[in-house]
Formats: structure tokens, sequence, C-alpha cells
């Protein structure tokens, strides 16, 4: 295992040198660790985490682990790391064998470790839990992180996906409804690029997502088409997406908008934050971005001169993407396993003071509770003008059934509730050594590919050609990997587990 963990430290750009350095560092030929789960009632006295979206140190983070320790008896220590570091604070941990028990870790990296061995298997604790939160949970965002039918994290919030937001007074003034295809979305861009004085009608921050799924922020281009590696139903191999008919159009679509002006000039080099600043600027007449607070967010940053409304998916997309929850995992150095699956994770989804706790953060610290019963959230304590936001959890993207004391803005629910009505489940990346020693470098060619072909430097043939000659050697490697017999089978005897678990919880209710 150890062997892996450097082979994905090493794929996550740390060096030779600081990794085998670090591993040295206990003296020891490698930390003792046991798979086992052990008994659920047996607390451990203390544990660690590393967190990434935990509240900062400066806004209470010492005041919610105390909060923790008097609701449980279990202590509790968070670090949480800069957030530019942060997956690299994470493999160094695990390299050294010193990971924290618990580890808040993304849909990129979390497929890394576990595959890696690095996480362990909380299959049988999540179907064997007597909890009172398996009745209140949405099982769908669980399913979603289970890899090959095993479950290595669970999940935090729902995974959340972007929406298409518009200026809806925009749109009135066209004398326009939202657009349910592809050519009225097209006649909503040129009504909006007709205001001239410098509008984008559609922004985003790349053509290409830099992780799964890579579509996400031009649902509206891409449609059928995916970018990525895929098993093909019909035949049950793998396929590259990128070198389907669907990607080509895809392609074409983009280039036409981008000649005609529809599309932000400077798409290729945008970040999400320059789109932020040109759509609060009044510029901007269209952008994808997330659902939920950043519906309310967007509205606001308009500052009264206009309003921006999240729209349903066209037809053409199949809806909107849902990603895979971030995911709360546990090292397989951490103590009582089973107990920390049962008074922690389940802890924190148990739709009362767990969850609370986890959600809100503590009580007279982060919000206060006047004596009608009414819930107020609190300044944050580093900036007297802004409110607290959350301890860990999201509120709005919550996975169980709580009827949360919080009230939410509308924008904030709209959005949320115009997103969910059509969306499409993304499932866990795929991850190999070879993906991963090959896909970093086929990602740059076909960003390299878009981009030539979407601005017009070269045709799209010339564009696909490149894609051939520079990434050739990835894909087919990539392929062979995945079409495998080996790999084949190995999915194949997952998904008859998998299968088995369902049945057998099925004939249980």
């Amino acid at each position: 295992m150890k062997k892996n963990l450097f082979k994905r430290a090493m794929a996550m750009g740390l060096s030779v040198l600081m990794v085998s350095g670090l591993s040295g560092c206990n003296g020891s030929e490698g930390k003792d660790f046991t798979l086992e789960g052990g008994d659920p009632n047996d607390l451990p006295q203390q544990i660690s985490m590393m967190a990434d979206t935990v509240v900062l140190p400066e806004n209470g983070l010492s005041n919610f682990c105390d909060e923790f320790k008097k609701q449980t008896g279990i202590g509790l220590s968070v670090e949480k790391p800069d957030h530019a570091k942060y997956y690299e604070k994470v493999t160094l941990a695990f390299a050294s064998e010193e990971p924290a028990d618990l580890i808040e870790m993304g849909s990129t990296y979390y497929p890394e470790l576990a595959n890696s061995g690095a996480l362990w298997d909380m299959t049988d604790a999540w179907n064997n839990s007597t909890s009172n939160c398996k009745k209140i949970i949405d099982e769908q965002y669980v399913d979603a992180l289970k890899i090959n039918g095993q479950l290595y994290g669970f999940p935090m919030s729902a995974g959340n996906g972007t929406v298409t937001y518009v200026r809806e007074d925009w749109l009135k003034e066209a004398g326009l409804d939202a657009p349910k295809n592809y050519d009225e979305f097209i006649n909503m861009l040129r009504a909006f690029k007709k205001r001239g004085n410098g509008t984008i009608p559609i922004t985003a921050a790349g053509l290409l997502n830099t992780e799964t799924p890579y579509d996400l922020y031009l649902r509206e281009f891409y449609q059928d088409a995916n970018p990525d590696f895929y098993k093909d139903e019909t035949t049950g191999k793998y396929v590259d997406g990128f070198s389907q008919p669907e990607m080509r159009e895809a392609v074409q679509r983009l280039r036409d908008v981008y000649q005609e002006g529809l599309l932000d000039a400077e798409v290729v080099t945008n970040k999400t934050s320059t789109c932020r600043d040109k759509l609060g600027s009044g510029l901007v007449g269209a952008f994808n971005y997330w659902a939920g607070k950043w519906g309310m967010k967007l509205d606001k940053s308009l500052s009264g001169q206009g309003n921006m409304k999240a729209i349903p998916a066209i037809e053409e997309t199949g809806g909107y993407t849902e990603r895979v929850p971030t995911a709360l995992a546990m090292s397989i150095y951490a103590p009582n396993k089973a107990a920390i699956f049962e008074h922690v994770i389940m802890y924190s989804h148990d739709g009362g003071e767990g969850q609370m706790l986890f959600t809100h953060g503590v009580k007279d610290v982060h919000y206060t509770v006047d004596e009608n019963g009414n819930y107020k959230v609190k300044k944050q304590m580093s900036d007297p003008k802004s409110d607290f936001e959350k301890a860990l959890y999201d509120a709005e993207l919550s996975i169980t059934k709580w009827d949360d004391p919080f009230k939410f803005d509308s924008r904030i629910t709209d959005s949320i509730n115009t997103y969910r009505e059509k969306r499409q489940f993304a499932t866990v990346p795929k991850v190999t050594d070879t993906i991963s020693e090959n896909l970093a470098d086929l990602n740059v060619v076909k960003n390299v590919v878009v981009a030539n072909a979407v601005t017009g430097k070269t045709s799209i043939d010339e564009a696909f050609k490149y894609y051939e000659e520079k990434g050739g050697y990835y894909v087919n490697a990539i392929l062979e990997d995945l079409n495998s017999e080996e790999n084949l089978a190995e999915e194949a005897k997952a998904q008859e587990a998998a299968d088995a678990v369902e049945n057998k919880s099925t004939q249980g209710n």
C-alpha cells in the first residue's frame, strides 16, 4: 500500500524527496492499522479530522470542537490547511502514514486514495447501521459515492451542480420566455447581444472544466457529448467520448456561438471570479454556476440594477449534472472505525443536535434562538459585516429529511428546485494507475484542441487530427487498461455483489 500511496503523491505533483523523506519520519517500517471496524459502541477518547471547508479558526472552530465533545464525549481536533494546498497536505499526510482519522475528500482525490487502499471500506458499517439516520438519509447520495459497489466515504452534503442563470429583466424586455430548447436558447443570446454597450450574452470559465464533469459549465452546447471515458452499454466496452462524433458536433456549436459573438471572447482565459465580476458589472446575460446560495449571491451582485434567475435545463441536455458528493472519508489508521462511523458520521446526519452542530455551528456563537423559538444567524467573528455561513455542511444541500429551523432566501430554494427538476447524477471517476499516469497529459491536449477549434485558430478537422497525433498514446493506454479482461471481470463481480445487496435490501422491505 505504501508504494501505491507514493505513486499517488508523485502523480499529484510532489517530489520523490519530499515523500520519501516524510515516510521515514516515524522511524518504523509502517504504522500499524487494521481494516476491522471494531465495536461501534467502543467510543474513542480522541479523534482527528482534516477538512477544507470547515469553519475557520478565527470564526469559532475551537467552539465547534468543544461543543462536539460536550455532546458526544469524544475529543475532536480539526486541521484546516490553506485551501490552495489542501490536497497536497492530504497526500503528504498519507505518504507519511500520519493522516487524520477523518478527511474531507473531493471527487477527484476520493477514488485516487480509495484505489490505493488508504481509505477504510465503510460499506458494511453503512449496511448494518442501526442508526435512526438511515431512515432519513436520501440514499441516492450515498450510492453516488460507491466505487464498484463499495463505499469508502460518506456524503457530507448533496453533490449539487450548476444551473444556468439569466437576466430575467432582459428576457422580459425582449418579450421572451425562458428557453426550452437549443434554438430558443440561441435566440435569447442573440436578443441579449442586440443590447450593445459591451454586452456579453453568455460567459463561462473555460471551455472544459478542470475536473469531472468536464462539460459542467456549458451543458447547452455539449448536450449529448461526453468528453470523458465511459462504458458503451451496447458493447460493454469503454470508449473515449472525446473521439466520438457527438464531441465534434459540440465543438461546432461552441465555435458557431463564439464566431457570432454570443460567447464571451475571453472564455478561454476566464476564471469563475472573472465571470462573476463581469456579471456584477451588468454586462452578462447568462452564466452557468452553482445552484443554491449562488442564486442569491449573483442576484445581489447586480445591486438592484436587474435580476438573475435560474432557468430549467433545455431539452437537448437531458438535464443538469449532479456532481459526485464531497466525501467524509476515514483513514485505515483510524481507531475504533465502526464507533467513529456511528458516533461521528451518522451523528452528523441525525436530523437533530448533531446535524445542527455540523451545519449551523454552536448556539450563541454562530446563531441565536430568541424566546419565541426564532433562529437567527450571527455575524462572523472575523467580519462583523458578513453572516456566518456554515460549520461544515451546507444547510440547503442536506441529504436528510430534516426540518431545518432556519428559513432560506427564496432565491436559494428557487435555484435548487429549478436545477433539480431534471438532472443526471455523475459517477465517481474511474481511477487506475494507468489513468493516473496519463490523464493529466491527455487533458492538456483536450484543452488545446477545444480552444483552437472554438476560437478559429485551426479548423475542427485540424484540431481533432492534432488530438489523434498528440493524445493517441494516452487514449490507447487508458482504453487498453479499462477494457482489460481483469478490469471488466472485476467490475462485473462488483456489480453482482452490489445487486445482491440491493436484492437483499428489497426483500427485507
